[in-house]
């Protein structure tokens, strides 16, 4: 122990194996790593495939559909063709590609910071560890809210019935008191009361863009950007994202500089 830092004895017996060269390296495009915590480990996602995916690269949030086979011997047929109806009749716009429930949304509902992970990439090549930091951690369940607002909107359906049928029965007694009324006097003229606000200080508008509502508002108003999804890891298009990871485009570019000096030189 010397200078208060403890030292680790080394064992010169101890083999050294392999040396590695070990890279730091940020991409243009941000890293995402998925999690799935409902879901089985022997049950991935990874052959399932998938009807379109969509982010908000701004707050982390992440949508994807996948698709549901409808003649799956697991599949309740009737209760598939109910959630269609209901769900596209509601909606007002056709959300499943068929008369059944073909498709599944799975959304992002907790998402963490993941600036102190990084996802490291081998090159067999050139014996090199690449290291890529993450943007954010993102946890995904199914959601459903196109049956949720199918639901609502029956039940406001089913109030506006009662209503109708309330008037219905009073339209009788409308036609009997219509006399009365035109005999009634013309109610005098009173006064009307209006408020202005006052306006807003800076304080309170500190307030209000730190609070949660504002920040709720601008997730909600945040467009979605539509994805490609690679789901086969031993595609083609993944060993192309792969290799774009792996290659060095600055290297690339200053040997491009230099072979043009050189030419030019000559």
């Amino acid at each position: 122990m010397t200078n208060g830092h403890s030292s680790m004895d080394i064992d010169d017996n101890d083999e050294l194996l392999c040396e590695l060269d070990v890279e730091f390296r940020r991409t243009e495009q941000s890293i995402y790593v998925f999690q799935y915590p409902i879901r089985p480990n022997y049950r991935s996602y990874d052959e399932i495939s998938f009807a379109s995916a969509r982010i908000k690269e701004k707050h982390s949030l992440v949508e994807m559909d996948l698709l549901v086979d409808p003649q799956c011997s697991n599949y309740y047929s009737a209760r598939g063709k109910q959630f269609a109806d209901s769900t596209n009749n509601e909606n007002g716009k056709q959300f499943f590609n068929s008369d059944r429930m073909d498709k599944q949304t799975i959304a992002s509902t907790i998402s963490s910071n993941g600036d102190c992970y990084s996802v490291g990439i081998f090159n067999n090549i050139t014996r090199q560890l690449v290291l890529c930091p993450l943007k954010s951690i993102i946890q995904l369940r199914p959601q459903f809210n196109y049956l949720d607002t199918s639901s609502s909107t029956s039940g406001t359906t089913k109030d506006g019935n009662t209503n109708d049928d309330d008037q219905m029965n009073g339209s009788d007694g409308e036609q009997s008191g219509s006399e009365s009324e035109e005999n009634k006097p013309e109610p005098a003229a009173s006064l009307v009361t209006m408020k202005f606000a006052k306006k807003e200080s800076d304080y309170h508008k500190k307030k209000r863009l730190q609070s949660y509502g504002y920040f709720r508002q601008m997730r909600d108003d945040d467009r979605w950007q539509d994805l490609v999804c690679v789901m086969n890891a031993h595609s083609f298009d993944a060993q192309r994202i792969r290799e774009k990871f792996l290659s060095n485009e600055k290297q690339e570019e200053q040997q491009q500089l230099t072979m043009i000096n050189e030419t030019k030189e000559l």
